[in-house]
């Protein structure tokens, strides 16, 4: 079959019909929404920057610094009386019946497990206190950062880690830190109660304070 040059003229009218019609229907729902977004006016500021050089991070810091020095000391005493513990065992090795060696392994694995599960315990307790404590300057640092680009007129506020370039004058972290040292000088972290198993340090298995292998059965 041969089409004419006015049918395939009809065909090529209608395929382009076909093309704009769906893209004439999303600019129609576009104007429908309302006038266009404003031109952006940025401001950019390195939010991390603001966060850890702040003086209550630095606070916060230290504070989880000395509770982890203190849970560390009190973490190798009681490796060290496992380890005499242990020693102790060792000794007693070829003067005790298999079942009371057993039991004696026994319960010092018991104690043995007991500093594993505390010093996990600790750790977390203290990573906790120290996500709590920064999300208070975070908090804080926010709001500065949004007070300072209200007062700029800025519409769009970026990380300063995403842009490639900028010219001076659209950086306001320094801006943000002194504010942010202002508002928040200090935070008080809330660290794990006192009372608690002390641990904190590696687990003692990573020490060598693993318990000692049963002895084999004695030959008649």
């Amino acid at each position: 079959m041969r089409w004419s040059s006015s049918s395939r003229l009809l065909v090529g009218v209608a395929a382009a019909l076909l093309l704009a019609g769906p893209a004439n229907s999303v600019w129609a729902q576009q104007a429908k929404k309302g006038p266009p977004p404003p031109a952006p006016i940025i401001v950019v500021v390195e939010m991390r920057q603001v966060i850890s050089a702040s003086k209550a991070a630095k606070g916060v810091q230290g504070q989880i610094d000395q509770q982890g020095q203190i849970y560390s000391k009190e973490v190798s005493k009681q490796e060290d009386d496992l380890q005499k513990t242990r020693a102790e065992l060792e000794r007693q090795r070829t003067i005790l019946s298999q079942d009371a060696f057993t039991e004696k392994t026994k319960e010092f694995q018991q104690r043995y497990d007991e500093l594993d599960r505390n010093v996990q315990t600790k750790r977390q307790a203290l990573q906790q206190s120290f996500t709590e404590a920064m999300s208070k300057i975070e908090n804080v640092a926010l709001q500065v950062v949004a007070e300072i680009a209200q007062e700029r007129g800025a519409n769009m506020v970026l990380d300063r880690q995403t842009v490639v370039f900028q010219a001076d004058g659209f950086d306001i972290s320094q801006e943000a830190l002194t504010r942010v040292d202002q508002r928040l000088p200090q935070v008080a972290v809330n660290l794990p109660k006192p009372g608690a198993e002390t641990v904190s340090a590696p687990p003692a298995r990573s020490r060598g304070a693993a318990p000692p292998a049963a002895p084999p059965p004695k030959k008649n």
